[in-house]
């Protein structure tokens, strides 16, 4: 059995409050605030996801009082910090040795999350291409 590894991160986007934000997102396991000063838009943050264990975008976090993991829907969070008019996209890549190689890739808005696989463009662009004949890239 292989372990998935992976590589993720967000685009940079304007915050309502940046101290809410950063404090927000200290709490997220293996995560790292990024800024980057924008002369239109003044300071813009953003997430890289840096964990050891796989370096995915996380769906759960560790409860000290239940002693377990609890689900996580980091979208639904991050749109309560988006100032008016920003989205944020996240990326993800990653594989098991080379058998599954996967990638992700979602955009919040303050009204909207939408995301898709690698998997899923795939399968879409083949459908309108007429399905031609293929395999899939996998193990």
């Amino acid at each position: 059995m292989a372990n998935y590894y992976a590589s993720a991160r967000t685009s940079y986007a304007k915050m309502k409050c940046d101290k809410k934000f950063r404090d927000w997102a200290d709490t997220i396991p293996e995560c790292k605030v990024i800024a980057s000063a924008s002369d239109k838009h003044g300071m813009l943050y953003g997430l890289m996801f840096t964990g050891d264990d796989c370096g995915s975008i996380p769906n759960s976090q560790w409860d000290e009082e239940a002693d377990e993991h609890l689900d996580f829907d980091i979208y639904e969070e991050i749109q309560k910090h988006l100032a008016d008019g920003w989205a944020i996209s996240f990326k993800e890549a990653g594989a098991e040795k080379l058998r599954y190689i996967l990638g992700f890739a979602a955009i919040v808005t303050k009204d909207t999350i939408e995301h898709t696989t690698l998997g899923k463009w795939i399968d879409q662009t083949m459908n309108g291409l007429g399905d031609p004949l293929h395999t899939s890239p996998e193990y």
